[in-house]
């Protein structure tokens, strides 16, 4: 069998290609129903999961589907292993046909394209593994992507990946010398693509879905195909060339005020003008500054990976803690260990308290729900629920979970719940009551 070259054709490098895809979606008729009649119509044996993220591993012979309620109550996803890329085109044309006749998609699903190559065809078996991520990000074109999907811009599970910042304030812009590891750059799954997967030789995309996703199967497959294309040509050329220092210096310039914020915290005023800086309750810039350097990284990480447009940020001494009142987040990518005070937010939340605050459409995990919270659309994992808060079509789930709350609709899929929850026309699969 003759191995590729960096100079192979496009059709050697599609032939050597293996795509897997993960379809979210909701059916029209029960789980078996939907097992059945995609079994048949893919020809492929399905394996039933009874929760989302289940340790079975899918192939090319043997898919799997099971819940998702990162989509709320009725979200389905169906897994595929990896397949040699012709017939995984197959697979994806018949199974958006098969959702647009028996099934629907909204703005919460997605669909995600795994992306590698055979080793049989390859000199260097590990390529995807070694591949030069920060130069596939100056060369990959998003802006096609979102032409294609413009809802999928500000979607809270597939941030840009034109996001670079240099690691250290001293940093000087050297065109002449651009090394990775001088730069901060798409690290957590929740962006467009998923380069943690690049340790296991193989990439995940997840820019493509929203709403009527499954009527666009000619751009799915033709974005997929200029994926696996540029994925070839970063691999076999590290190099960065003149457009890429470009790309790097036009990214830059966008994120200076971020890198102006963190050497001195009144630049948050003046680029973010509804975003108000205290240090243990005061305004008093001595005190502020003489802080900052603690906290600087938790307020840039409120403002880059919250989305954050508005609302007052604390820094408390005592406890290290970083408090958020009256703050407005409308895309979340992910935030970890704040406290949210009557604030509005949607998106990805772990670690967190909230009070008196109103989320919708989130993933919160390891949270703590205080005064009078509203959730709503979510889902909620291994968190405490005050009984003044109330859910609402919601997935509740974690064996230690923690509910003294309300529920009205949802799932509530597993944890501890106490004499006083109240549930209104909730599924409750597995719970045990405490006083």
């Amino acid at each position: 069998m003759q191995k590729l070259s960096i100079d192979s054709s496009r059709e050697s490098i599609l032939n050597a290609a293996l795509m897997g895809v993960e379809f979210e979606f909701y059916s029209n008729i029960d789980l078996e129903a939907t097992k059945k009649s995609l079994a048949q119509l893919l020809d492929r044996k399905i394996r039933l999961e009874d929760k989302a993220h289940s340790d079975f591993q899918p192939s090319d012979e043997e898919f799997k589907m099971e819940p998702d309620m990162s989509g709320g109550k009725g979200l389905i996803e169906l897994v595929t292993g990896p397949i040699p890329y012709r017939n995984a085109r197959i697979v994806v044309i018949k199974m958006l046909k098969w959702i647009s006749e028996n099934g629907y998609t909204n703005d919460r699903a997605s669909i995600h394209i795994n992306l590698s190559f055979d080793k049989q065809y390859l000199e260097d078996k590990d390529l995807v593994s070694k591949m030069n991520v920060l130069k596939f990000i100056l060369e990959f074109d998003e802006q096609q992507v979102y032409k294609f999907f413009p809802n999928r811009e500000k979607s809270a599970y597939a941030k840009s990946i034109k996001w670079i910042m240099p690691k250290w304030e001293a940093f000087h812009f050297d065109a002449n010398q651009i090394a990775s590891n001088n730069f901060k750059f798409a690290d957590t799954k929740y962006y467009g693509i998923n380069f943690s997967k690049k340790e296991k030789n193989y990439l995940e995309f997840r820019y493509l879905g929203g709403d009527d996703y499954e009527k666009k199967s000619d751009d799915i497959l033709y974005l997929t195909e200029r994926f696996l294309m540029q994925m070839w040509k970063s691999c076999n050329d590290p190099r960065f060339t003149t457009e890429n220092k470009i790309e790097l210096q036009k990214i830059l310039n966008k994120n200076k005020p971020v890198f102006d914020m963190l050497r001195d915290y009144t630049k948050v005023s003046e680029h973010w003008p509804n975003i108000k800086i205290l240090a243990d309750l005061q305004e008093d810039p001595r005190i502020i500054r003489v802080h900052w350097d603690r906290f600087k990284m938790r307020v840039m990480d409120l403002i880059v990976n919250g989305s954050m447009e508005a609302g007052i940020i604390n820094y408390d001494s005592d406890y290290g803690a970083v408090q958020v009142k009256d703050g407005k987040f409308p895309t979340v990518y992910l935030l970890e260990n704040f406290e949210f005070i009557d604030c509005e937010l949607a998106g990805n939340l772990t670690n967190c308290s909230f009070y008196n605050c109103k989320v919708t459409g989130s993933a919160i995990m390891l949270c703590s729900l205080y005064q009078g919270t509203e959730i709503k659309d979510s889902k909620v994992e291994s968190s405490y629920t005050h009984g003044s808060c109330e859910l609402t079509n919601c997935y509740v789930a974690g064996r230690d979970t923690m509910f003294k709350g309300k529920m009205i609709g949802g799932i509530f899929r597993e944890g501890f719940r106490s004499k006083d929850a109240r549930f209104e026309e909730t599924e409750i699969v597995v719970s045990k009551k405490i006083n």
